[in-house]
């Protein structure tokens, strides 16, 4: 319940201040280049302000695809554990654990059947090489990826 809370106070403070922090920022930006006589920094201000939001949404991009990851285990990870090994017992089905973490334990210990290796080979493909076991391995350690 904190949690949501949390999120509905960002998401007012967000929908309070964008408009005035971007007007405000430029402005603000605009006088202290003129005052110090940085022409072009006056007109590249608004370039940066971009880059700087799409480095923002970039990262929100990162955290719903993990978000839904984290959902997909914990609502089809025992279908998913059923197709992928005859193991029991592992971390599919986990609301804290990504799939790609839940098949990179099963491939480190050599459990996974003929459709893991595939689903972990097509992981591989198209996202990084040595997908799963990375992503287990950074689950060991405790960071989220």
């Amino acid at each position: 319940m904190k949690n949501l809370l949390l999120l509905i106070g960002a998401v007012f403070l967000f929908l309070t201040f964008f408009v005035i922090g971007i007007i405000g920022t430029y402005i603000l930006g605009i006088l202290f280049f003129w005052r110090k006589k940085h022409f072009f920094k006056m007109f590249t201000l608004p370039f940066v302000i971009l880059l700087n939001v799409w480095r923002a949404v970039n990262y929100l991009f990162y955290h719903l695809a993990l978000t839904v990851d984290l959902l997909g285990n914990a609502v089809a990870g025992e279908l998913i554990e059923k197709i992928v090994t005859n193991e029991n017992d592992t971390l599919f089905g986990r609301g804290d654990v990504t799939i790609s973490a839940s098949i990179g334990e099963l491939e480190s210990n050599n459990k996974l059947n003929k459709n893991g290796i595939f689903f972990s080979n097509l992981l591989s493909k198209v996202f990084e090489k040595n997908h799963s076991v990375l992503a287990y391995d950074n689950y060991k350690k405790g960071i989220a990826k």
